[in-house]
């Protein structure tokens, strides 16, 4: 069910991309890279690709890249912004990955691993397909405590919306316990795990517009458009208040705080 809660296609896949990725998802990607420790020649698996920043970022190093995601909506999206780059993406289930054993050097998921129903088998699958020497890096965000935007999401969407509107962003906060993380990795054979707590500081220069944005990237954003404009207005209102101290009246800044796994391939 999880899964299908992030089934994001035509325009709110769009709004993905043009709101949340330059502010939440282009900062993760260049950190992870830079895990990644790509070289020229790699091949890389960007999975749970979404709109494709980590795939496009790759890019641009000079190395093969391959985006996978289940949902052709980020997937339309994700091709459609990487015209002229040397990438190629397609619909992949995590859970049977259709690619040859040993076909990656690197293998990057951001924010993906807590959406899939079997953890497991989606970690042996990515064991599977990465050749000896390779390594995995994985991005899962932590509590609720330490992320005030999904917080401040779940707390007004509750009020506002009904509780079973914060089904998809409890979602987000949902596989936290690093122990978990690296007895997933090194069932599967990876060694060594390294697991790592890793808080980036967030900017969204208009706070409104930012949060204007998200309501509209979210898997309920169409519930969201059918609210009357003052009632929409006072849902974008409560989020900004329970954002309390991380909203300056213009601006937002906020931590975003994550597990980082780089997992490698014996």
């Amino acid at each position: 069910m999880i899964n299908t809660e992030w089934q994001l296609s035509g325009n709110i896949a769009e709004r993905y991309e043009e709101f949340l990725v330059p502010v939440i998802f282009d900062p993760w990607a260049r950190n992870l890279l830079t895990r990644a420790d790509l070289k020229p020649g790699n091949r890389l698996l960007d999975l749970a690709c979404g709109t494709g920043i980590v795939a496009r970022l790759a890019a641009e190093q000079g190395v093969s890249v391959i985006g996978g995601d289940i949902n052709p909506g980020m997937l339309a999206v994700a091709a459609e912004r990487a015209e002229g780059l040397q990438v190629v993406f397609q619909q992949a289930d995590a859970q049977a990955l259709p690619f040859e054993d040993g076909s990656f050097d690197v293998l990057i998921c951001q924010q993906g691993l807590q959406f899939f129903p079997d953890k497991s088998v989606v970690i042996s699958e990515c064991f599977r397909v990465l050749r000896p020497g390779g390594r995995a890096v994985f991005c899962t965000a932590r509590g609720l405590d330490e992320n005030p935007l999904m917080r401040s999401q779940i707390a007004a969407f509750g009020s506002h919306l009904g509780e079973d509107t914060t089904v998809a962003i409890r979602a987000v906060c949902g596989f936290t316990d690093p122990d978990e993380t690296r007895s997933l990795f090194e069932h599967a054979g990876f060694s060594p795990v390294n697991i790592e707590k890793v808080v980036l500081d967030l900017v969204a220069p208009d706070g409104r517009a930012f949060i204007d944005g998200m309501m509209k990237s979210t898997p309920v954003a169409d519930r969201i458009a059918a609210m009357e404009h003052l009632t929409r207005d006072a849902l974008r209102e409560a989020i900004l208040q329970e954002l309390g101290a991380c909203y300056d009246g213009t601006a937002l800044h906020f931590p975003h705080s994550a597990n980082v796994a780089v997992a490698f391939r014996v």
